[in-house]
């Protein structure tokens, strides 16, 4: 699967998933939180590695044939107890 950048996307789309994310988390919180809200949230988050450095992703289905894939990542400090950076990474797509 090639990502790509979405057909039809703005950069205000950018701006409001960034928003999205700063809604929810943000540096100094717990990092178990984080995932929490993330997932409540409707992302996944695949934290089971024990790096510091856990991607979480928000899909969302188009009526065109691909899915925007909105990614975020975290990183916890070496103890994984409290997040320490909250970086959104441009919504990529994939064709399906």
């Amino acid at each position: 699967m090639t990502l790509t950048a979405c057909p039809g996307m703005t950069a205000k789309d950018n701006e409001r998933f960034q928003a999205l994310v700063a809604r929810n988390v943000s540096p100094g919180m717990p990092f178990v939180t984080a995932i929490q809200k993330l997932v409540k949230a409707g992302f996944s988050c695949d934290d089971r590695v024990s790096a510091p450095l856990v991607t979480c992703s928000l899909n969302r289905q188009s009526l065109l044939p691909y899915v925007c894939i909105e990614p975020v990542d975290l990183t916890a400090d070496a103890e994984r107890r409290t997040l320490m950076l909250v970086s959104p990474r441009p919504i990529r797509c994939a064709g399906l």
